[in-house]
């Protein structure tokens, strides 16, 4: 079973699908369906209780936009704000794996500095480098290397000053044990400078 009634994705996406389809543009509308599905299985709102009761879809590109209502669920007036029923039908992430995306986002510009730096693929010498990844030791690596030195409760520390409403994906707290763990430990890896077919034979080496 995926959740609750819902044997499959696809089948619980239909159902949802179908309620959203049969409501008005910008017209505020009901449903325990939805409310349900996003205190239990969006990222952040599971994480704080909040389960908004009302929702609507904006004219937007692609389709539209579809926003829930998040009054009164916090002390400070948030009012209507987008939020992704579809993100919800993904797999759960859990905590530790929301710090270690943030990891990847937080050293994304010192990949792109080393990639301007280095043109021309570093595995074949031929083509140009399109990709970088942590050659020694490996991103994963060192993700793992820091698990191993933080506690559950540091974990929960680190995530505990996210405010999703203020900006969307979560980053890795200035001044945080784990943030200068990754810093750390990213600023001593080797990385490289590879083109697309070389980067995808690291991948197929995993």
């Amino acid at each position: 079973m995926f959740w609750r009634e819902f044997p499959s994705k696809a089948a619980a996406k239909i159902a949802i699908q179908k309620i959203i389809n049969e409501q008005p543009f910008k017209q505020p509308f009901e449903s325990s369906l939805i409310s349900d599905l996003i205190l239990e299985r969006h990222y952040f709102c599971s994480l704080r209780g909040l389960r908004p009761s009302r929702f609507r879809k904006i004219p937007s590109y692609g389709a539209y936009s579809f926003e829930g209502d998040f009054t009164g669920w916090l002390e400070r007036d948030i009012g209507w704000h987008p939020v992704s029923w579809t993100k919800c039908l993904m797999p759960p992430l859990t905590e530790w794996d929301r710090i270690v995306r943030a990891m990847r986002d937080r050293c994304l510009d010192a990949k792109t500095f080393y990639r301007d730096a280095h043109f021309i693929c570093e595995g074949c010498g031929i083509e140009e480098s399109a990709e970088v990844h942590h050659k020694q030791p490996s991103f994963l690596a060192i993700a793992t290397s820091i698990r191993a030195d933080v506690s559950d409760v540091e974990i929960a520390d680190c995530l505990s000053g996210w405010d999703w409403f203020v900006k969307g994906d979560f980053s890795l707290p200035e001044g945080h044990k784990i943030t200068g763990l990754f810093d750390q430990r990213h600023n001593l890896a080797n990385l490289e400078a590879l083109c697309k077919d070389c980067h995808n034979k690291t991948k197929k080496r995993s």
